[in-house]
């Protein structure tokens, strides 16, 4: 499939963080407005050092990469500013119809500490306004980040709660094999009991047997990466995937970047889709891992072997497994000609 094919086809994405979508002319300018320092002021040299091009040494070194992003929120116009640019980039660039973005409240504003409340509201009204002026559909998922402590997680659990009516869902993100999700398990019925649903990042590292104990402990709706249950040759993890109705955020691109999986061509999404699995495809930090959906499309059709039919199936899971609301959803699935 050509890339004008696809750059043309409508997009669904349910995995992005707007920590991950900050331009690098949008890094500069705030650095000079804030006093802020950077390896360079000189665009093509800060991406050298912003942008991950190739496979990085780990999951924790790739994350380890987003101090720039973190420090270019260091004011309310600053959030604003990213999120609507977030926006159009993935509107106007690679023709989402459908997106969730993403944030970890404690991370993106932890560093200039800005009032959670206010910066939220801020993000919900940027997108709300957005939708009204173009075709696309958009909503807000908090997350906790796990390295911060279990503490911090039940504060933007709680966070999440009182903000339910402009939030679409919640997300368990960051390191796994540290931070195992039973020790969430008593933390996300909280969620649960406020019907707010629950995505998680699990099996992106470690190992398969991961992926099980996140839905066994934790009961999400839809789990981020998920690569791992791949590598259950009986079968049974993925098995249960399908059986909890559980809906695998991939990032093929980002997957590679991070040594999730040793190549594109041997992510496991083909075989998810094979298997009944739902799946979607989403391109998780655009800027910073220098990909777009209409990358991610590109590399599934080309280099995995995925057809038309396989990426519209992608679509109608990314619309199923939606955590906005039915009537939204509906409209959605018209934007993306389903």
């Amino acid at each position: 499939m050509d890339e004008k094919t696809i750059k043309g086809l409508p997009k669904a994405e349910l995995h992005r963080h707007i920590e991950g979508c900050v331009r690098v002319g949008t890094v500069i300018d705030l650095a000079r407005r804030h006093g802020l320092n950077l390896p360079s002021f000189d665009p093509a040299v800060l991406e050298l050092s912003y942008k991950l091009r190739a496979p990085g040494a780990s999951l924790s070194a790739v994350l380890g990469m987003f101090g720039l992003a973190q420090a270019s929120f260091a004011d309310y116009a600053a959030v604003e500013r990213i999120t609507y640019e977030a926006l159009e980039d993935a509107y106007k660039k690679e023709n989402i119809r459908l997106l969730e973005l993403r944030y970890s409240p404690d991370f993106m504003l932890k560093g200039a500490r800005l009032d959670w409340t206010k910066a939220h509201e801020l993000i919900a009204a940027t997108c709300a306004k957005f939708e009204k002026t173009s075709n696309m559909v958009c909503g807000v998922i908090v997350i906790a980040s796990r390295s911060y402590g279990l503490a911090s997680a039940e504060k933007t659990i709680a966070f999440c709660a009182d903000n339910k009516k402009t939030v679409a869902g919640f997300d368990l993100a960051d390191n796994e094999s540290e931070f195992p999700s039973s020790l969430y398990k008593d933390a996300v019925q909280k969620l649960h009991r406020a019907r707010i649903p629950l995505t998680v990042h699990s099996g992106e590292e470690g190992h398969f047997s991961q992926v099980a104990d996140t839905i066994k402990a934790l009961q999400p709706r839809r789990i981020g990466h998920g690569v791992k249950a791949a590598d259950d040759a009986s079968g049974r993890t993925v098995e249960l995937v399908k059986r909890a109705g559980v809906t695998i955020e991939t990032n093929p691109w980002s997957n590679y970047l991070t040594r999730a999986v040793p190549s594109v061509e041997a992510h496991p999404l083909k075989k998810f889709i094979a298997a009944g699995v739902k799946c979607t495809i989403g391109a998780d930090d655009p800027e910073i891992l220098d990909t777009d959906l209409n990358k991610e499309y590109s590399l599934a059709v080309n280099k995995m072997g995925l057809s038309l039919d396989d990426i519209r199936y992608t679509l109608r899971c990314a619309v199923e497994g939606s955590f906005l609301s039915p009537d939204r959803r509906q409209q959605a699935a018209k934007e993306l000609g389903l």
